[in-house]
C-alpha cells in the first residue's frame, strides 16, 4: 500500500493499463491525461497491439511506453496500481497483483469477490493483506450510480427500501460477447436465458450485498426475476447481428430480500439499437440514463443521465473507466484489503474550468 494521503503527493503514482478495449482505452486518454498519474505500462492482449505506444492506441499521441503482453514484466515495474479492465475477472491473476503488493482498481465485473466460485472474495482479501495492498471495484453501474443510492440516503431517518433503475440503449458498447453472454440474439424461448444471466452477473449480487451492508442491514436471501423482448426485424449493428424474433432487449430485476421483502433491488432495462429505430415485442419505454429510488423517511427520488456534446465522437468508456481512475489516489491510500465505496474518501473529477489552461 502506497503511504501517501489521497489528495497529495511528491510524485505522481505509477500506473499499469490492463487491456486496451472500449473501457481501457478510455482509462489510458485519462491516466494519460491526469497530472496525479504516470503512466509506466501497458498490457495488451491483441497481437495486433503488443509494441504499439500506448498514446497512439489512445488516440493522443506517442508519450513513449509501449504495450506488451509480458506479464511479469509489468509487474516487476512494481507500479503503485494496476488499472485492470478486462471483461471479465482473472481472480488468480489478481491475487498475484495484490500479492505483490500492488494496488488494483478493476471494472471488470467484481466488486468484492463474495458471489464468485472458488472462495474468491477470501482468496482476494487474504492476497491483499499479504501484499498490503487495496483492491477496489467500480464502474459506472456497478459502482458508481449505487454508490450516489447510497450517498443519497443520508438525508433518511430511516431507509425501507432502495433500488437503481439503468434504462439505456447499449447499442454504442460495440462487445459482442457481452450482449452474447447476456442472451442477446438468443432464441427468446430459450430456457436457460435466465441461469445465464444469473451466472455472467456475480458482481451484481455484490452489489446488492455491498449497499445492504453500508445501511447496516444483512441480507437473507436473493433472486432474479428477468423478461425478454424480441426484435420486430433482422439488425445489424456493425458489431453483431440480431435476427427477428431473438432476444433485443431485456428487463432484469436483481433482488435483496430481508424477512421475504425486498430490501435492496438492482434493475437494468437494456436494448441494443432503439436510438437506430428498431423495435421489440414488448417495447418497454426507456429513461435513457439512471434512476434511485429511496422509500423511507424522506422517500427520495434521484434521476442520473449524461449527454455527450458529441455524439458522432462519442467516448463511451469514459463514464466506466473514470469512476476507476479517479478513485486510484484514494485507493492506493486505503487500508489493504478488499475495498467497498464506504470506505473511501469522496471521489471526484477534476476540474477544467473554460478559458484556464
Amino acid at each position: 500500500m502506497s503511504l501517501i494521503g489521497s489528495n497529495q503527493r511528491d510524485q505522481p503514482l505509477r500506473v499499469v493499463q490492463w487491456t486496451t478495449g472500449i473501457v481501457g482505452a478510455s482509462s489510458l486518454r485519462a491516466i494519460i491525461e491526469d497530472p496525479r498519474l504516470e503512466l509506466v505500462g501497458v498490457f495488451a492482449h491483441s497481437d495486433a497491439k503488443i509494441g504499439e505506444d500506448a498514446g497512439v492506441i489512445a488516440g493522443v499521441g506517442p508519450v513513449g511506453v509501449r504495450a506488451t503482453g509480458e506479464v511479469d514484466a509489468l509487474i516487476g515495474l512494481e507500479p503503485d496500481c494496476i488499472v485492470y479492465m478486462p471483461q471479465w475477472p482473472d481472480i488468480a491473476m489478481l491475487e498475484c497483483f495484490l500479492g505483490a503488493g500492488i494496488n488494483v482498481v478493476t471494472t471488470a465485473r467484481l466488486v468484492t469477490g463474495r458471489y464468485y466460485d472458488d472462495d474468491a472474495g477470501q482468496r482476494l482479501e487474504r492476497a491483499a493483506r499479504r501484499g498490503g495492498a487495496s483492491l477496489y471495484g467500480t464502474g459506472m453501474n456497478p459502482m458508481f450510480v449505487p454508490t450516489v443510492a447510497l450517498a443519497a440516503t443520508a438525508m433518511c431517518r430511516h431507509v425501507h427500501h432502495i433500488r437503481v433503475i439503468e434504462s439505456v440503449d447499449c447499442a454504442l458498447y460495440g462487445a459482442a460477447a457481452t450482449w452474447e453472454a447476456y442472451g442477446f440474439g438468443s432464441p427468446i424461448d430459450r430456457p436457460d436465458l435466465k441461469d445465464d444471466l444469473w451466472r455472467a452477473e456475480p458482481d451484481y449480487r455484490e452489489v446488492l450485498d455491498v449497499m445492504a451492508r453500508s445501511l447496516g442491514v444483512e441480507l437473507d436471501d436473493m433472486t432474479l426475476d428477468v423478461d425478454y423482448a424480441a426484435a420486430n426485424e433482422d439488425r445489424d449493428l456493425g458489431f453483431m447481428k440480431i435476427s427477428e424474433g431473438t432476444v433485443a432487449a431485456l428487463d432484469a430485476r436483481w433482488i435483496g430480500l430481508v424477512g421475504g421483502k425486498p430490501f435492496v433491488e438492482l434493475r437494468t432495462v437494456w436494448k441494443l439499437g432503439a436510438m437506430f429505430g428498431f423495435t421489440e415485442d414488448p417495447d418497454w419505454p426507456m429513461l435513457y440514463g439512471y434512476r434511485v429510488e429511496i422509500d423511507g423517511e424522506p422517500t427520495v427520488r434521484l434521476k442520473l443521465s449524461f449527454r455527450p456534446e458529441d455524439l458522432d465522437n462519442i467516448d463511451i468508456g469514459c463514464s466506466t473507466a473514470l469512476p476507476a481512475v479517479n478513485a486510484i489516489p484514494a485507493v492506493c491510500a486505503a487500508r489493504p484489503g478488499v475495498i467497498t465505496p464506504a470506505e473511501l474518501t469522496l471521489i471526484t473529477g477534476r476540474g477544467s474550468p473554460i478559458g484556464l489552461a
